[in-house]
């Protein structure tokens, strides 16, 4: 990943191609100030975290009404998202997109949003036809497949060719840190993913997922090409000064976003 712009608070994928703007939040703000630029409806003041989130708008020359928000419950459904949902969940929690991981559309000027706070933000652009998803993916949403759940809309509704598609695939709790007792980790060891997404420690009965492999083994099995996927190395419980992290202890979220510019 890269900084975004300049701007040491934002950083963007190296390559999800052109003619889009797309971004992942720390929390720090765009200016490299501070440490609570949170995005998400919960651990602040509201208030403070509207103001966030037009400052984020401001940097990034994007009206507030072009975004929308998802109301996140950790499966693997899907939104079309069309202009009538702008505005949707920018400024309250009800207006958002309910019960629903996966946003996806083909019109310009719709900024889509996922949040996330050790989960995996996962951005998505056909370069062909210029469909684009954002996708939340925690350790349910990976095991129901929400990333290959995308590709599959998108080949649905937009026509897409997987091979077309660019993934950015963001910061998230890494191998070493998302640690699960034996029986939680135990159906992802005996399921379609492969040895490299996890690591059993017999002795203190627990397994340790790496949720970024496993995303991308979905998505290279469903035809999306390896050269086209970018996976972040940064780990949020890693990295506390950089990323809100719930196995931290943090409430807050950091977000990443997906538009089709306007032409």
């Amino acid at each position: 990943m890269q900084t975004f712009d300049g701007y040491p608070g934002l950083l963007k994928f190296n390559d999800l191609g052109y003619g889009i703007t797309q971004f992942v939040t720390t929390r720090r703000n765009p200016y490299g100030v501070g440490d609570n630029f949170n995005i998400g409806f919960s651990g602040g003041d509201i208030s403070e975290i509207i103001e966030n989130r037009k400052q984020l708008a401001i940097v990034l020359g994007i009206d507030s009404k072009c975004f929308v928000f998802q109301n996140q419950i950790h499966k693997n459904y899907c939104h079309i998202v069309s202009s009538l949902n702008s505005d949707n969940g920018f400024y309250s929690k009800d207006t958002a997109i309910p019960d629903t991981d996966i946003l996806l559309t083909n019109k310009s000027g719709v900024m889509l949003i996922t949040r996330s706070a050790d989960c995996v933000p996962v951005l998505m652009h056909d370069t062909r036809t210029r469909a684009i998803a954002a996708v939340h993916s925690g350790r349910e949403g990976t095991w129901l497949g929400a990333t290959k759940t995308a590709v599959e809309k998108l080949v649905e509704i937009y026509g897409s060719n997987p091979m077309d598609i660019k993934v950015g695939i963001g910061p998230a709790i890494c191998e070493k840190c998302y640690e699960t007792d034996f029986d939680c980790g135990l159906k992802f060891t005996k399921s379609r993913f492969s040895q490299k997404c996890y690591n059993i420690d017999n002795k203190r009965g627990k397994v340790y997922l790496n949720l970024k492999m496993m995303i991308a083994e979905d998505l290279m099995n469903i035809g999306v090409q390896q050269k086209n996927i970018e996976i972040s190395n940064l780990c949020t419980k890693e990295n506390p000064n950089k990323f809100f992290s719930a196995r931290n202890g943090d409430r807050q979220r950091f977000c990443a976003g997906i538009m089709i510019n306007r032409k």
